[in-house]
């Protein structure tokens, strides 16, 4: 409608306003008190003037407000005669409408992966610097055992434990293992947590996981390793003392040796001498037997040697086992690292090609020490060294590296590092496994226990390698 243009309305106000002020002047002029009306009136068309100039920033004011409102009714008419007005309102309700639909989007996505959180198996719990829950799933309350979660004080309730390490992970981003019993059996919780910021504050998502069968299977796969390797060595030692015993018991008890047999002709000798008298000559085994000469004593001795061997080799072998589950708990102490490990290499200095071998030590700083039992990490460092001592033997020039320095995530390492040939993948995949080894004179336990060691003073030790570069790493626990 053409009286709407605000084109139009100006020019009536500005001819309004020529002729209040006309009038006001005349009016003036006479000293008549009516002067007043035109005045008021000249009040009255500036307010409207007023009024039409703030029209534009006042309709965009009423959009922003309903937008940050969420009010998605506002709408303005586009039935306007002046065009650029028009043209604006049809502007601000199409960008309304793209909010409409980005909002409905937005919930949709929302609902979608509201919906996925609650099918995953993972457990998922966002939580804000003040321990509030401000999500859980349906895995993460069930592996929780708790049905609604709001705070995290609300986990003491289920257990001490749980409760600290959730706490923990509130605070810090790092990953933690928990082991909780309830009525319905023992789960094994993995928690990880990762911070991020959403509009400004601060957030962790912690992720929970019962990785119980995955650890029975671990463990299975462990326990099946272990016997494979039991039953290896002992039957190693078991098959020729089995074999050289029922060789030698054939000189003394003729025919095929069995168990059975033996305990028979041994009876049958018992009987038969149990009616002589005092002076009478015993004599074991049944007639026929072969007369025991000094070739018979020669093999007999000599096969009693290889039994004995073997023997000796089994009990070794059964103390090696020992001394892998019988480990002392560390007594931790602060040790000067560079003291250490001259000690050590003052130690080594009678191996073989020891004078041959080039050693390189850096410590950073110098001064540099960590909290450890001395005489574990000892023998641990002594290990790494010796076998990188075995590893450069058929080298050109051997080298040897032990350095140590603290990583970007404050964990000080340890580690020993050759030119030798390196390790095989094949190898690589086995080498902390007990009692394997590549050695004919090795007991297999070396890298087993060290990696033993480190766990029990809460670190780790890694390894890696390719062709003329071997390196192990020692981390050491904050």
């Amino acid at each position: 409608m053409r009286y709407r243009d605000p084109r139009l309305r100006l020019a009536l106000y500005i001819l309004l306003l020529i002729v209040f002020s006309g009038t006001l002047v005349l009016l003036v002029h006479l000293s008549s008190w009516y002067a007043i009306l035109p005045g008021l009136a000249i009040i009255w068309v500036v307010y409207r003037v007023i009024r039409l100039f703030n029209r534009v920033p006042r309709e965009l004011s009423y959009f922003l407000d309903a937008v940050e409102n969420e009010d998605s009714t506002l709408f303005f008419s586009e039935d306007v005669g002046h065009e650029p007005t028009k043209k604006m309102h049809e502007s601000l309700n199409r960008l309304n409408r793209l909010i409409q639909e980005v909002k409905l989007s937005s919930r949709e996505q929302e609902r979608y992966y509201g919906i996925l959180l609650e099918q995953v198996s993972t457990g998922i719990v966002v939580v804000n610097d003040k321990g509030n829950i401000l999500l859980a799933n349906r895995a993460a309350k069930e592996l929780l055992n708790y049905p609604v979660l709001t705070h995290v004080e609300q986990l003491r309730r289920v257990d001490s434990n749980l409760h600290r390490v959730f706490s923990r992970l509130a605070q810090e981003s790092r990953h933690q293992i928990v082991k909780e019993v309830y009525e319905s059996g023992m789960m094994r919780l993995s928690l990880q947590a990762t911070s991020f910021v959403n509009q400004g504050t601060a957030l962790r998502v912690i992720s929970i996981h019962d990785i119980r069968h995955e650890l029975d299977a671990k463990e299975l796969e462990s326990w099946q390793k272990l016997i494979r390797v039991l039953t290896h060595e002992i039957m190693n030692s078991i098959t020729p003392i089995t074999s050289l015993s029922e060789t030698l018991l054939k000189y003394y008890v003729p025919g095929s040796y069995t168990a059975e047999n033996a305990v028979k002709g041994v009876a049958e000798d018992l009987t038969e001498n149990a009616s002589l008298g005092e002076g009478d000559t015993v004599q074991m085994g049944t007639p026929g037997r072969k007369p025991v000469d000094e070739k018979t004593i020669a093999n007999t001795v000599k096969g009693l040697e290889v039994i004995n061997e073997r023997g000796v080799g089994l009990i070794r072998f059964v103390e090696s086992y020992r001394k892998l589950t019988r480990l002392s708990k560390p007594v931790l102490k602060p040790i000067a690292l560079k003291g250490l490990i001259e000690h050590l290499l003052v130690l080594l200095e009678n191996e073989s090609d020891f004078h041959r071998i080039h050693f390189i030590v850096e410590i950073n700083p110098a001064d540099a020490s960590v909290h450890v039992d001395e005489a574990q990490i000892s023998q641990v460092l002594i290990n790494l060294i010796k076998n990188a001592m075995q590893a450069v033997e058929g080298v050109d020039s051997p080298k040897i590296v032990i350095s140590a320095a603290k990583s970007d995530r404050g964990f000080f390492e340890v580690s020993v590092m050759d030119n030798g040939p390196g390790i095989s993948p094949e190898v690589m995949e086995q080498i902390f496994v007990p009692f394997f080894t590549t050695k004919e004179s090795g007991s297999g336990i070396g890298l087993s226990l060290s990696r033993q060691i480190m766990k029990n003073h809460g670190g780790s030790i890694e390894v890696t390698s390719s062709p003329g570069h071997t390196r192990f790493v020692l981390k050491f626990a904050r």
